[in-house]
């Protein structure tokens, strides 16, 4: 298994920051100074960045490296944190990648896989909300985006079943007040028995 480095958002914004030094740098004139800088509109995201930094306001991290974000994560000033999601399923590295957010934050994150035939027991915790939910069709439930506001120990859990044969239990994502309960596997009997056990205690 190989190693993977994933840098912080601070290396991150450390990175650009240097970028940003050189990019000065270049621009200096030799002959004539200037006594003003041309403003662009990288430099003033850059900007814009650090001094939100160093407020300690509200900050969103950058969610995953190239092509559209699965997900996004926020950081608030009372320590709370917001996950927002638009994909129920991702992929082994968003899902990585999140958990290594969110577990900087203090935030636990369990992926959940029973074996073919079997479910997780439920209630596994204080659910902060309804469950999203894959239906068995493959289609994403109607709402388009899903945010969630995790605080210092609380569990964002990801319960992806193994196939059950035509019919299968569908995936979830939920989150749960405090540390969830481990998965007690059970037996599923059906779609409709799964779908009730999903309801919110």
């Amino acid at each position: 298994m190989s190693a993977r480095t994933t840098k912080t958002f601070e290396d991150r914004l450390l990175n650009e920051l240097q970028r940003e030094l050189a990019l000065r740098a270049e621009d200096l004139p030799v002959a004539e100074p200037t006594g003003r800088r041309t403003v662009t509109t990288r430099r003033a995201l850059v900007a814009l960045a650090a001094c939100v930094a160093v407020a300690g306001g509200a900050l969103a991290l950058p969610a995953s490296t190239g092509g559209a974000q699965a997900f996004a994560v926020e950081r608030h000033g009372d320590g709370s944190v917001t996950v927002s999601m638009e994909e129920i399923l991702l992929s082994g590295q968003e899902k990585e990648e999140l958990t290594e957010r969110l577990r900087a934050e203090g935030i636990i994150v369990s992926v959940d896989k029973p074996r073919s035939g079997y479910v997780c027991a439920q209630p596994r915790g204080e659910l902060y909300q309804p469950r999203w939910i894959l239906t068995s069709s493959g289609d994403p439930s109607v709402t388009t985006k899903h945010e969630y506001i995790l605080r210092r120990g609380d569990s964002l859990v990801f319960e992806e079943p193994e196939p059950a044969g035509r019919i299968s239990p569908a995936a979830s994502v939920y989150a749960v007040k405090g540390a969830v309960e481990p998965c007690a596997e059970v037996p599923w009997d059906g779609e409709q028995l799964f779908e009730e056990s999903l309801e919110t205690k």
